[in-house]
């Protein structure tokens, strides 16, 4: 009788982790660079881009989101050196792209990645 309960139990726990999974699984988006074919990882929250990858990770305030695509910031400071970054997400082309500005009192530096994304 306790194992039936068990298997109850565990199927509707799976059921709801599935079930959220799918909620959420539209707010996340796998790129890859074109530079060196590295998987990025998007994920949006309510208010943060979250970027994961092998080179490059960080947190990012969202700007915008919309149909189009999606905005993205952060700044910080580290000594000497600002930086800021940048990140759009193009929903409609399934292309993203990160620059970067690091700059200190006697010069700058522009990075830019870009890639594509599988976005359903």
């Amino acid at each position: 009788m306790k194992s039936n309960l068990y298997k109850k139990v565990l199927i509707l726990f799976l059921f709801f982790l599935l079930l959220s999974l799918k909620l959420y699984g539209n707010e996340r988006y796998i790129c890859k660079r074109q530079d060196t074919n590295e998987i990025i990882n998007f994920y949006i929250s309510e208010n943060k881009l979250y970027l994961s990858g092998l080179s490059i990770s960080g947190t990012y305030s969202l700007l915008n989101k919309s149909n189009n695509g999606v905005l993205a910031i952060n700044m910080s400071k580290i000594g000497n050196e600002t930086g800021i970054e940048i990140i759009f997400l193009d929903l409609e082309n399934n292309v993203f792209s990160v620059k970067s500005n690091i700059f200190n009192n006697s010069n700058s530096s522009l990075i830019q990645i870009k890639g594509n994304c599988n976005i359903d």
